[in-house]
């Protein structure tokens, strides 16, 4: 559950001047129990490796399952003005429990001379039992099953070694899809509404008509895409491109530090504002200093800009974050600030300057997710927001990670009837525990202390509180 250095329904009112945010579901990617040597609370995670049911003549069969449960309680959701249910009733606390199977398969033919055929299915059945979360995006009862990965592939392999093994892999169907650590493409399903499994997040993938073809010469790494998302985070097919500079052995994407750009053009959609956006990315992740060894520094800008008629933006969203890792001090301590800002809209203008999330992912504690409670439940997470973010992480044992993040949230442009920019703080501490290779437990305590801004905002005047404990099971 660790990348390039970076971290970053809603209940019962959002900001006028937003579009409402695609909320990314919470992601628990399964890694390596090791923390990797950087500055920035990648949780303790276990380790996935498929098993191999048959091999022979370049044929091979492989099969992967994963299981989580997880239970939530919130007090005071939406700073006490409540979740409003499909009755029509108001609860100020929200509490409930998610569950999930995903059993996966995974093809590949490896030819002589014309490369690697493959092809994979994952599907995920899952539910919410209780009252729903506190975001209002699912209820109690609700759950269904569905393929999340559906996909059929070729890898070059050796066919084009002037390039380097495997330096061509295209890819159709449903299948995962993330650009550097997720700030902006990372995930194309809610996991809401009748799919339940708000807060676990089992579902990834990029729904039926994806295409991505990726090129690797080393150390150049291009990706043309057409991605399609759920229905449930309307419908977005995106067209574009991505190119990196890799290098180095920490940090970055696939484990290295990067430098990239991407330009990508939203060809359809159920949200207005998104058809016809034109969105412009350039990042620098996980760069290290030689002279500074342990320091790690990340940027990244997003510009977004549509002038179809009655739907312009001009938005924009950009961070920077710096961490150090003691790696010669006992229990390995990592220290982190970030700072964010996504754009608020500017009244009096014709455009809309309020910054879209669009496809945020999660592959960490504290990164696109900005809180446990801001982040998963609030309108003012990655939308008309500055964000202040300091991190700190130990690890006492090999199998034991704690965690610490707290955070400053004010408005970039103060919505109307709104006189304090302040939103509120937020602290939250988690516990992660690899009990085995294949099984993870994590606990996790959060508040949100309202500030004037948050209260006006939300019409409630409390301070709110989050416990959630959760287990994860990887085969």
């Amino acid at each position: 559950m660790v990348t390039a250095l970076t971290f970053a329904g809603t209940g019962t009112a959002r900001p006028s001047d937003a579009p409402r945010p695609h909320r990314p579901p919470r992601r628990r990617m399964p890694a390596g129990t090791a923390l990797l040597a950087m500055p920035l609370l990648a949780m303790s995670t276990t380790a996935q490796a498929d098993v191999t049911l048959h091999e022979q003549n370049g044929v091979t069969l492989e099969g992967g399952f994963t299981a989580g449960i997880g239970a939530v309680a919130v007090t005071n959701a939406n700073l006490g003005a409540g979740v409003v249910t499909p009755d029509g009733k108001v609860q100020k606390d929200r509490n409930w429990a998610e569950g999930y199977v995903a059993p996966s398969l995974k093809l590949t033919y490896a030819t002589e001379g014309a490369g690697t055929f493959y092809s994979g299915v994952r599907a995920v059945s899952g539910g919410t039992v209780g009252d729903g979360d506190a975001g209002g995006f699912t209820q109690g009862r609700q759950g269904r099953t569905d393929l999340d990965n559906l996909y059929v592939g070729w890898k070059s392999g050796d066919l084009l070694s002037a390039l380097g093994k495997d330096a061509v892999d295209l890819a159709y169907g449903r299948q995962n899809f993330v650009i550097g650590d997720g700030f902006i493409i990372g995930d194309g399903t809610l996991d809401s509404r009748r799919q339940g499994t708000y807060w676990l997040g089992p579902r990834r993938g990029w729904n039926t008509g994806t295409a991505v073809a990726k090129f690797d010469v080393a150390p150049v790494h291009a990706d043309l895409f057409r991605l399609k998302s759920d229905k449930y985070s309307n419908t977005d097919v995106i067209y574009g491109g991505n190119l990196e500079w890799r290098f180095g052995a920490e940090g970055g994407a696939e484990g290295k530090s990067s430098l990239g750009a991407s330009y990508m053009r939203i060809d359809q959609s159920n949200l207005p504002t998104r058809k016809g956006m034109d969105i412009y990315n350039l990042r620098a992740l996980g760069l290290t200093i030689p002279s500074v060894p342990g320091l790690t520094l990340s940027a990244e800008y997003v510009k977004q800009h549509n002038n179809r008629a009655g739907a312009e933006v001009d938005a924009s969203a950009w961070y920077g974050e710096a961490g150090y890792s003691f790696a010669d001090v006992a229990w390995t301590p990592r220290v982190g600030y970030r700072y964010s800002r996504f754009s608020g809209d500017k009244p009096g203008t014709a455009k809309s300057e309020a910054f879209d999330p669009l496809h945020m992912a999660f592959p960490r504690w504290g990164t696109w997710l900005q809180g446990e409670i801001n982040g998963e439940y609030f309108p003012t997470s990655n939308s008309n927001v500055k964000v202040h973010n300091a991190q700190f992480a130990v690890q006492p044992t090999e199998t034991v990670t704690l965690t610490a993040l707290l955070y400053d949230f004010r408005f970039d442009r103060k919505p109307a009837g709104v006189t304090s920019g302040h939103v509120g703080n937020e602290i939250n501490l988690a516990v992660d525990w690899a009990a085995t290779e294949n099984l993870l437990v994590s606990g996790v305590a959060g508040r949100f202390f309202a500030g004037d801004g948050g209260k006006q905002f939300f019409g409630g005047n409390k301070d709110s509180s989050v416990f959630e404990v959760m287990a994860t099971l990887t085969y």
